[in-house]
């Protein structure tokens, strides 16, 4: 599984977002800076740290 997570208040980089990130996309729909793919979930405690919205729904199952 990926789980993705858009940066709201700040963009990728270093400190800005729990370690493990597998890849970072940009938002083509504007509303993030980016969004941070991890290959595990992250706890509440990182997601609230670090002010990010989970994006569910948009989880894909690696091939």
């Amino acid at each position: 599984m990926r789980y993705r997570y858009g940066m709201r208040l700040r963009g990728f980089s270093p400190g800005a977002q729990p370690k493990g990130v597998v890849d970072r996309e940009d938002d083509p729909s504007g509303r993030y800076y980016d969004i941070i793919v991890y290959d595990k979930p992250l706890t509440a405690e990182e997601i609230e740290e670090y002010e990010l919205d989970e994006l569910r729904g948009v989880n894909d199952e690696e091939n």
